[in-house]
């Protein structure tokens, strides 16, 4: 299954200041399908109170197909 590694970094107002692909999964229309999904968001929830970070990056594997697998 073509997983692709994306880092995001989420500001404490829960914007995201930077999201990419950082691992391809060698799948051409995989990589787009991720690349539009990172484009999509540029908000989630803000960080809970009392957080002390500005920001936080997260690295995901992303594969667009393990929920269609989940039912």
């Amino acid at each position: 299954m073509p997983t692709a590694k994306v880092s995001v970094t989420i500001g404490s107002d829960g914007t995201v200041i930077s999201s990419r692909i950082i691992e391809k999964s060698g799948d051409e229309r995989v990589d787009a399908s991720v690349q539009r999904a990172l484009d999509r968001v540029n908000f989630v929830a803000p960080f809970p109170d009392g957080a002390k970070e500005k920001e936080r990056t997260f690295i995901i594997n992303f594969n667009p197909q393990a929920k269609r697998m989940l039912g």
